[in-house]
């Protein structure tokens, strides 16, 4: 359900102004879209976009998505390729492989794929979401040292959890 405003002045179509997946839609198949895009319902298939594609709390793409800046608030499964920045909010799922320059992850979400974030050149061409090889997988994974669960989880250095707890420490 693409939405397409008319311009008044010369009772032309204006396209490219953003389209909208509304909540009850299911729809199958490629898509390619023009300026933003907001998925409320469920979309599968590979979708492209020049813009902004944003997946509402209730949305979920099943198949590959290209775009130069993606939102995530609901379910993304499969390759992602975002030129710009991919920001993944509290309670969304995003699963598969993913390449962008710059992510967000919030707390509360959960992110499991094969990530690059790549800082300089182009990006490589995007990819039709493939499952991989189990045994590629298994084989690629080194193993990983034995952790102790008595011991509790640390934060990442550098990040804002653990510069807070620092000054903490200080101030005790």
């Amino acid at each position: 359900m693409a939405k397409t405003d008319t311009d008044n002045t010369t009772g032309k179509g204006r396209s490219g102004q953003g389209s909208f997946i509304g909540a009850e839609c299911e729809l199958e198949g490629r898509f390619t879209f023009t300026g933003p895009l907001t998925i409320a319902g469920h979309l599968k298939g590979p979708v492209k976009s020049d813009g902004l594609v944003l997946i509402e709390a209730t949305g979920h793409l099943e198949g590959s998505l290209e775009a130069a800046i993606i939102i995530v608030h609901g379910k993304l499964t499969g390759n992602v390729t975002a030129h710009e920045s991919l920001e993944i909010w509290n309670e969304a799922v995003v699963t598969g492989k993913v390449l962008t320059r710059s992510i967000r992850v919030d707390a509360g979400s959960l992110l499991t794929a094969d990530l690059k974030v790549a800082t300089d050149g182009p990006l490589p061409n995007h990819q039709a979401a493939a499952t991989p090889e189990p045994s590629s997988v298994e084989t690629a994974t080194p193993a990983m040292p034995a952790m102790d669960p008595n011991r509790p989880a640390s934060p990442l250095p550098g990040s804002s959890l653990a510069r807070k707890l620092s000054a903490m420490n200080e101030n005790q």
